[in-house]
């Protein structure tokens, strides 16, 4: 009897192994592969062009506000600047009522702590500014929040592109994971944010921003190409 009950009990075991073994290599697998060239970009950094165009943020009185503006710059072919801001916020959770909202908190920022397992630690957001070769913006990019309901699970990333756009650039936070909406200039008028600073290759791979190989659990976060290199 004991021994059908140990023969029973490595059966257990090794089906355990073996299926283990398949979630972990589902998981784990890899998708797709990151170049970390910057192609036809040449890092740069300019302090002082970054501090006169950064982007500022309404505190929000549930969301927060950013406690570090980071930021990586290059120069296209064409002469154009491009410069990728990344709002840096200690964490994110989202604070409502609700199944979804609470399913959120266990899963995904909270409790199994999914997204710092695939992203990386904090909350790194991106908005780009970029400027022609007279230093005048020519496009605004960033992230909003879709048909959002802060009860859900998740929330819809919208892409939004603004040409031309008219500095001051300033935003209103539009959902707890920190999407943006573009608001009037005069709203941020007393707004005094972080100053940016550069995203050195330190802090960079601290945050986990590029993974050359991405994965179901193992995702690059938001960045453009051009800041896979540092600036010398």
């Amino acid at each position: 009897m004991a021994k059908k009950l140990r023969y029973k009990g490595l059966r257990i075991t090794v089906s355990l192994v073996i299926v283990l073994g398949v979630i972990a290599f589902w998981v784990l697998r890899p998708l797709t592969e990151t170049p970390m060239n910057t192609g036809d970009f040449t890092p740069i950094r300019d302090d002082s062009l970054a501090v006169k165009f950064a982007p500022r943020f309404v505190p929000h009185a549930l969301y927060g506000a950013p406690t570090r503006l980071l930021y990586r710059m290059a120069r296209g072919r064409d002469g154009n600047i491009h410069i990728a801001y990344h709002p840096f916020y200690p964490h994110e959770e989202n604070p409502h009522e609700g199944s979804g909202a609470a399913l959120s908190r266990f899963i995904y920022t909270g409790g199994l702590h999914i997204k710092d397992i695939m992203f990386g630690p904090a909350d790194i957001e991106l908005v780009e500014v970029i400027l022609d070769k007279n230093l005048v913006p020519v496009e605004l990019g960033y992230e909003d929040a879709g048909d959002y309901n802060p009860k859900a699970f998740s929330v819809r990333h919208v892409v939004k592109l603004v040409k031309k756009p008219q500095a001051p650039f300033c935003f209103t936070t539009s959902s707890w994971n920190h999407m943006f909406a573009l608001a009037r200039g005069e709203l941020c008028r007393s707004v005094q944010g972080p100053a940016p600073e550069y995203f050195t290759e330190a802090g960079w791979q601290k945050y986990r921003m590029v993974k050359e190989t991405e994965a179901m659990l193992r995702r690059n976060r938001m960045h453009r190409v051009y800041e896979r290199l540092a600036a010398p």
